[in-house]
């Protein structure tokens, strides 16, 4: 009686729960391929760098910083591309990736990762790396730009310092390829970029054929001594100034405060896409690519249907490697990286809507203000060549009467002119037959009956 008394059926309960397999975790939506191509090209040294890590969630489970409580899937693509040397571009390449997971994986509670989170997340390791650099490697000058594509579900996130690309692509309507492009080039020629660039002390200097670098006051200055102390042939013993094509960027110390003024910034731009099911493809590249190609032909050379082996991933690499030889014979100076990502998704893509920019939906538009529309264009091709051939019956109807009727006044022509004598004649008979009639009349009158 001084047992305590066990409640069995809770007991079971609790077994069977034990007992019950895990739910199976959501399908992904989708999946993805990767691959890249990088090329040293025109340039002495290959300064460029990129990461690729298609499932961040089985990376982040060997590294001991699972991520499992985000939406799947999770991916992770990056290029950097460095300038005056590649050793902040390496030291970005090794850094980005593994601070990102330390963040994500700190905190289990996949709630509180919202849009906003994850986008400062992002700023703030950009800044981050920046730093860091500029206080461990005091002596090195050089710097890199960057984009990174972070998947995580449906979601993609970008962010970028500098004129590194991501272009995502899309099939439309009428089987046409847009391309989208998800950054916009940190360049001085931009407004925005170079009043600050002016008001932190610097100048833009126009090169050009469009070409604008960022530069410190007195730098015209200083490369007219040094071309007169060439032309001498006295040499120049000093350090020859520095002009930039960017107007953002990690590391480049003489550009930053820490010199003294804070020419260039490593404050990235960071934007949030919902994918869909019209996205095919994104490709991610340095400038060595997007400087000789628009966005519209590197999509077209990505999705350009090659022979090759089924294989996804090997068919991406086949991708990357005809772009950057593409890139190369129109006549890239610069380092060439591409990295090519193809969604697959589980119903198949859907048209994209034609954007109302595009030619083609132009001409659609100029047509149908006019109204001609390609039905009704078509309906007016078809009704005018009825018309045509019903004109060319009428025609060949109304020669064949007028022919008849030439015919015809012809052959009375011949006859009425050849048959005078016999008409002169036969009225010569019937004068004469009159005239013996009336003689037969007056005998008759002169004869005496008995």
């Amino acid at each position: 009686s001084g047992l305590p008394e066990v409640d069995f059926d809770a007991l079971r309960r609790e077994l069977a729960k034990e007992k019950e397999p895990p739910a199976p975790a959501s399908r992904p939506e989708f999946c993805l391929f990767a691959d890249s191509a990088s090329m040293q090209g025109r340039r002495p040294k290959q300064e460029d760098r990129h990461v690729k890590i298609p499932d961040l969630t089985k990376a982040a489970k060997a590294l001991k910083m699972p991520i499992d409580h985000l939406p799947q899937p999770c991916a992770f693509f990056s290029v950097y591309d460095g300038h005056q040397g590649q050793q902040c571009s390496e030291f970005v390449a090794k850094g980005f990736h593994v601070k990102l997971l330390k963040r994500l994986s700190a905190d289990t509670d996949s709630a509180k990762w919202t849009e906003e989170r994850i986008c400062s997340t992002l700023k703030e390791i950009c800044e981050e790396l920046d730093s860091e650099f500029l206080q461990k490697f005091r002596t090195s000058p050089d710097g890199t730009t960057l984009v990174v594509a972070l998947v995580v579900g449906t979601k993609l996130y970008t962010a970028w310092v500098g004129d590194s690309r991501l272009v995502l692509c899309q099939r439309s309507q009428m089987q046409q390829l847009l391309s989208v492009a998800a950054t916009k080039d940190h360049r001085p020629n931009l407004e925005a970029e170079a009043k600050r660039v002016k008001a932190a002390g610097g100048i833009v200097l126009d090169f050009g054929m469009g070409v604008y670098r960022v530069a410190h006051d007195g730098y015209k200055e200083k490369m007219r001594e040094i071309r007169r102390q060439q032309a001498l042939g006295m040499g120049f013993a000093g350090k020859e100034p520095v002009a930039l094509a960017v107007s953002r960027a990690i590391g480049d110390r003489d550009f930053k405060a820490v010199t003294g003024k804070a020419l260039l910034i490593a404050q990235p731009d960071v934007k949030c896409v919902q994918l869909d099911r019209t996205h095919m493809s994104m490709a991610l590249m340095c400038d060595g690519i997007s400087d000789v190609m628009r966005d519209e032909e590197i999509c077209a050379e990505l999705e350009m249907r090659r022979p090759g082996p089924p294989d996804p991933v090997k068919r991406c690499r086949i991708a990357c490697g005809a772009l950057v030889q593409e890139a190369y014979k129109r006549g890239s100076e610069d380092n060439l990286t591409v990295i090519f990502v193809r969604f697959q998704w589980e119903g198949g893509y859907k048209e994209a809507p034609l954007p109302s920019s595009h030619p083609f939906a132009k001409a659609m538009a100029e047509a149908a203000s006019k109204g001609n529309t390609a039905a009704a264009a078509s309906k007016k091709r078809r009704q005018e060549a009825a018309a045509n051939v019903k004109r060319q019956k009428v025609d060949a109807y109304e020669r064949a009467i007028a022919q008849q009727n030439r015919e015809d006044e012809a052959r009375l022509k011949v006859e009425t002119n050849g048959a005078p004598d016999t008409k002169v004649k036969e009225s010569k008979e019937e004068a004469k037959d009159s005239e013996e009639k009336k003689d037969e009349e007056d005998d008759d009158d002169g004869m005496t009956f008995l």
